[in-house]
């Protein structure tokens, strides 16, 4: 092998447009325009090729090579991970089922020095005798990949089922056991992609994907008697279908819902007729709960676009019968509604901060007057002062109660959990996450804002130790982003990072648009043709960064993955000048050449995202954006680029090409690393211990490019 794996050239003209036989959407380019691709070769579907796996092992041992005489490093930097991690712990255990907060049992899930996987138990409340469930641990034992999803009690408390992946195509193998016999129940359900199911009673009701692993069948299966039964399907491509219950258990509600429009359907055990509750209207948006007697929408209907919610009677569900409940607030953002039998509960975002309105339900109207937010009074004051919070319920499945858990925590303070009394106030602390080796008095946390582009001021939440902090320009940042479909990362407590601030970094998070934590606006204002906003508003914190000497020219490591893999390979192709490092996790960085592609799965209905650059319009939009397609010859940041070989969401060769190709084009000598995982997919393995060996791996890189290495 020469110095570092070159992949051969071959070219492929890959046409975008109209292509003979293949539904492509409309108004579409015709003649096509082509794509000069030299890497498309990398592409292959069934990852059986020898030239393709012989390519992405050549980049393994060429990383491994150049890792290597770090292994040292590696081993106290893992070491140094996990002391930061209470590895015995036990979760706080919890009601299921019958019974409610009387229930016979209360399950929790049991982590174990030296033991990579949960062990799922339970406690029997009448004679606090313990009972091990399942041991992920066994399960695991001999296999390169274990991912236990969806585990679920029946309410009757006698099965358990789970879903089981070995190869992390996430397509799991559904298992049912009887908890008593330890015995195997023996079932005709498929794979299911996604793991999507639920128990109700004695039936089993889950989701199908298609080939492109779109959720398009909703199916009802029969415990006692084994029978299987299709209840709903839907083939338009753009719509994605999912299934839900009231929290009362009285409705079933299916989704049918795209990108930018809505519609639901309903039905009850009694009436198992499945009914319309609106017609689907393009641009509107909508989802439905039911509450004691009436239906509950949280919509942006009325150009809402930070969503209202509305109410309407069970017998007139259509649109024109809707009546707003809560007027809009443009500055709130209606994240959704929880129903308890004598409360309805609206959480909704402000400002980038959560927040819980409490609804009490009396004499069967809601009392508006003596609604409130939970205030946890008892908690540290200067989280309240900052205002980085994230409170959120923690969902109990217990419809008749006063009592709730919620849990709160911020980026310098671990995650608490909180039992609140809605009537009487009343907040009881019941678990701290408990992190070894911490002080939180060391570190401080703050929201900044940087200017982007068009002025828009974009919030930036920072964490770092208070005696390595200089303020002078001198220290390292880690800069960290996401920035699509709507999702938002908040600041949450993390130990993974606190190797960073013990060394000295300023762990940064670029609240950028594309993501919603100033609303669904600021969701709307980064996707599509606004999608460059997001990499502006990225490059805008890089650069605020500097100019407040919070770090200094080329001291900034960026990390994004999955869509956020795009936002640092988009920065890092747009403003190579600007980053020291980049940590790419299964970046989607191929945009034109899989958008234009609906053969791959989720590319469809994902044109409502970014756009269908098999249009012209979107062609040239996403041209100026797409990774691959514009790396020139540059010089350009260290790179460690991450890939799972069965990683169904972001094919492993977006990153392949996109790491040969780089190796072609740059004019430096600054390290660049393919990493593939040969067993693996979009989320890496659940093996806690793999997880921390991989992180250690990441940072080991990152410091060896600052010369930061013992």
């Amino acid at each position: 092998m020469s110095e570092f794996p070159i992949a051969k050239r071959e070219l492929t003209k890959v046409k975008l447009g109209f292509v003979e036989g293949e539904q492509r959407g409309s108004n579409l380019m015709n003649p096509p325009k082509e794509l000069d691709d030299y890497y498309y070769w990398l592409s292959e579907d069934k990852r059986t090729n020898k030239d393709v796996l012989n390519y992405l092992n050549d980049e393994n041992t060429y990383t491994k090579k150049i890792m290597d005489p770090s292994k040292n490093n590696i081993n106290n930097m893992f070491s140094e991970i996990k002391s930061h991690i209470k590895e015995t712990y036990d979760s706080y255990p919890r009601p299921k089922g019958n019974g409610g907060w009387n229930s016979k049992y209360r399950y929790f899930t049991r982590t174990i020095e030296g033991k990579s996987y949960a062990i799922y138990c339970r406690k029997n409340m009448n004679t606090n005798e313990e009972e091990v469930l399942l041991d992920i641990n066994v399960i695991a034992e001999g296999k390169s990949h274990c991912d236990i999803s969806s585990f679920q009690i029946t309410d009757d408390h006698k099965y358990l089922s789970y879903g089981i992946d070995e190869n992390g195509d996430e397509k799991y193998i559904l298992i049912i056991k009887d908890i008593d016999t330890k015995k195997i129940i023996a079932h005709n359900i498929p794979e299911l992609m996604y793991c999507s199911y639920f128990w109700y009673k004695n039936h089993i009701y889950y989701e199908m994907g298609n080939q492109s692993n779109r959720m398009y069948q909703i199916w009802k299966y029969n415990f006692l008697t084994k029978e299987t039964k299709k209840i709903f399907q839907n083939d338009n491509d753009l719509i994605s279908v999912g299934l839900s219950m009231s929290n009362d258990q009285k409705y079933f509600f299916i989704s049918a819902s795209s990108y930018e429009s809505s519609e639901y359907y309903y039905f009850t055990e009694e009436d198992p007729e499945i009914k319309l509750f609106s017609k689907m209207k393009e641009g509107l948006k909508y989802n439905i709960d039911y509450h004691e007697g009436r239906f509950i929408i949280v919509t942006n209907k009325d150009n809402c676009r930070n969503f209202k919610v509305m109410v309407t009677d069970i017998n007139n569900t259509s649109m024109d019968n809707w009546k707003d409940l809560i007027p809009y607030d443009e500055k709130k953002y209606i994240k959704g509604v929880y129903e308890l039998k004598n409360y309805l509960i609206v959480i909704y975002k402000e400002n980038g901060t959560n927040y819980i309105k409490v609804l009490k339900l009396v004499d069967n109207n809601y009392d508006f007057d003596n609604s409130y937010n939970i205030e946890l009074e008892n908690t540290d004051e200067e989280i309240k002062k900052n205002k980085i919070t994230n409170l959120e319920i923690s969902g109990l499945n217990i419809y008749n109660t006063d009592i709730i858990w919620i849990t709160n925590d911020s980026l310098d303070t671990p995650v608490s959990l909180y039992e609140y009394n809605l009537e009487t106030k009343n907040l009881n602390l019941l678990k701290q996450k408990e992190v070894p080796n911490f002080d939180k008095n060391e570190y401080e946390s703050k929201r900044l804002y940087a200017e982007s582009h068009d002025g828009v001021m974009v919030p930036l939440s920072i964490v770092y130790k208070k005696s390595l902090f200089k303020k002078d320009g001198s220290n390292p940042v880690y800069l960290y982003g996401y920035g699509s479909y709507g999702h938002t990362v908040d600041a949450d407590f993390s130990a993974r990072i606190l190797p960073l601030l013990n060394r000295g970094f300023v762990y940064v998070i670029g609240h950028v648009r594309g993501s919603s934590f100033l609303g669904y606006k600021w969701y709307e204002d980064g996707k599509m043709k606004n999608k460059m906003n997001t990499f502006h508003d990225f490059i805008a914190c890089a650069e605020y960064l500097i100019k407040e000497k919070y770090t200094f020219s080329k001291g900034i490591t960026i990390e994004g993955r999955s869509a956020g893999g795009l936002l640092v390979g988009a920065c890092m192709t747009l403003r190579p000048d600007l980053f020291n490092t980049v940590i790419g996790g299964v970046p989607f960085v191929d945009v034109l050449t899989t958008m234009a592609d609906p053969s791959i799965p989720l590319t469809t209905p994902e044109w409502e995202q970014w756009g269908n650059p098999n249009q012209e319009e979107y062609f040239n939009y996403m041209k100026q954006y797409s990774p691959y397609d514009n790396i020139t010859e540059t010089e350009y940041p260290n790179a460690l680029i991450l890939a799972g070989l069965n990683d169904p969401r972001v094919q492993y060769w977006e990153p392949a090409k996109f790491v040969a190709k780089l190796r072609h084009y740059k004019k430096d000598n600054n390290l660049l690393l393919l990493k593939t995982e040969m067993d693996e997919g979009h989320f890496g393995g659940s093996n806690r211990y793999k997880y921390m060996k991989e992180l250690a791996f990441s940072y080991i890189f990152v410091l060896k490019t600052y010369n930061m290495l013992d």
